[in-house]
């Protein structure tokens, strides 16, 4: 027969087992929990913070157009980079390609979801807006055909030609008469606040 005090350690035993166990439970759901806003903040924080900074850019005389133009210099430089790889730079193309996808989608998304409906509304350039928004698309479709080509494929080169034509024509289309009739549009407290606005955009993805 056990013992009283064999069946009291027994017992002991058992409840400080399920205690740990309950602490154990509620430690990794503390633990889930933190991640999970960890994540959220991780998502969250850079677009507010990059959206403070561009308003301060602005109000320092540094605004969006700066930002956008300097976004223009590095594509065309990798632009010109993809056009100038021999055929056998396979492994040069591909990662060309893969930063040129994420600086254009960035760019992208912020022209499209910030600048553009600007120039639409305040400047009253409606036909160059539809123009501009037209030729975004024209260079997402050349981006997927260079994606799905070999990079070896003869015909990759001439593509990226043809995107580096249509980038040009629409850089020369901003820089020369619609990013200058957007600024004369827009007071101060307005492109303070597209600064910050286009920060914020390519903040989600870059």
């Amino acid at each position: 027969m056990a013992r009283y005090s064999d069946v009291r350690n027994s017992g002991e035993r058992y409840s400080d087992d399920r205690g740990m166990g309950w602490l154990s439970v509620r430690g990794l759901a503390m633990m889930a929990g933190g991640a999970a806003l960890a994540v959220v903040a991780s998502r969250l924080l850079p677009p507010v913070v990059a959206q403070m900074a561009g308003s301060a850019r602005a109000s320092s005389g540094r605004d969006a157009f700066d930002a956008l133009i300097n976004d223009h210099r590095h594509i065309q430089s990798l632009l010109n980079e993809m056009v100038q790889t021999p055929i056998d730079a396979t492994m040069r193309r591909t990662q060309l390609l893969l930063r040129l996808k994420r600086r254009l989608a960035a760019h992208a998304m912020a022209e499209e979801d910030v600048v553009y409906p600007m120039l639409h509304d305040q400047a009253h350039k409606q036909d160059d807006t539809r123009q501009l928004y037209g030729e975004h698309a024209e260079m997402k479709m050349h981006l997927f055909t260079l994606e799905r080509l070999p990079k070896d494929d003869p015909r990759w080169l001439a593509v990226a030609h043809e995107l580096k034509r249509i980038v040009q024509g629409h850089i020369r289309q901003e820089e020369e008469i619609d990013f200058p009739a957007l600024r004369n549009a827009l007071d101060q407290g307005e492109t303070a606040v597209m600064s910050g606005s286009v920060a914020r955009e390519k903040a989600l993805i870059l």
